[in-house]
């Protein structure tokens, strides 16, 4: 959707608020996409609606937000929760999961290796689905976007405490189904 055709569906503000807002979208709408798209495991329709969702929260809260000094984080922040509760309505998670379950430097050189490594993203993908969403979520933001702990407990609400159990808990039901992976919760 075009900027101005999401401002004549929302309710009128001033002219400044709207410069400030298409400002923002534009800074901003390819990284909350990008994100959107990897909490949704790649599908671009459910990456658009969540992203569309986080910047009706922009607007909804433009005179709230430090537009000067960090609108990335808020719009991560509000991303991840708006996925989140996506994933939880639909609970259909699905990640590019083939960089978390597979050495980034196993080049695909041969048709063979391409296949076994589609095949397993495939398993991956299903392993993921079987993941809780706040599990799944977890997951997602501390292997795919680098988050530390405490960023993923800032973004979500959640305890620090809390986003440990979630990540021991994902690990280890990831282990018991059989995947490699790392000690370091």
């Amino acid at each position: 959707m075009v900027v101005s055709e999401a401002l004549l569906l929302m309710p009128s503000r001033p002219r400044a608020s709207e410069a400030t807002f298409e400002r923002l979208y534009d800074a901003h709408r390819r990284e909350v996409f990008r994100w959107a798209l990897r909490f949704g495991g790649g599908r671009a329709t459910w990456a658009e609606d969540v992203t569309h969702d986080a910047f009706m929260k922009l607007w909804q809260h433009l005179s709230r937000v430090d537009t000067e000094t960090d609108v990335g984080g808020w719009l991560y922040r509000v991303t991840a929760n708006l996925a989140l509760s996506r994933l939880r309505r639909d609970r259909s998670f699905t990640s590019l999961v083939t960089r978390f379950f597979t050495d980034e430097e196993e080049a695909a050189e041969s048709a063979d290796v391409e296949v076994t490594l589609k095949e397993e993203a495939r398993a991956a993908l299903e392993a993921l689905r079987a993941l809780p969403p706040r599990e799944a979520m977890v997951l997602t933001m501390k292997v795919m976007d680098g988050k530390s702990q405490r960023e993923i407990a800032e973004a979500l609400s959640m305890s620090e405490g809390y986003v440990s159990k979630l990540a021991a808990r994902g690990w280890d039901r990831l282990r018991a189904a059989g995947w490699e992976v790392p000690d370091a919760a």
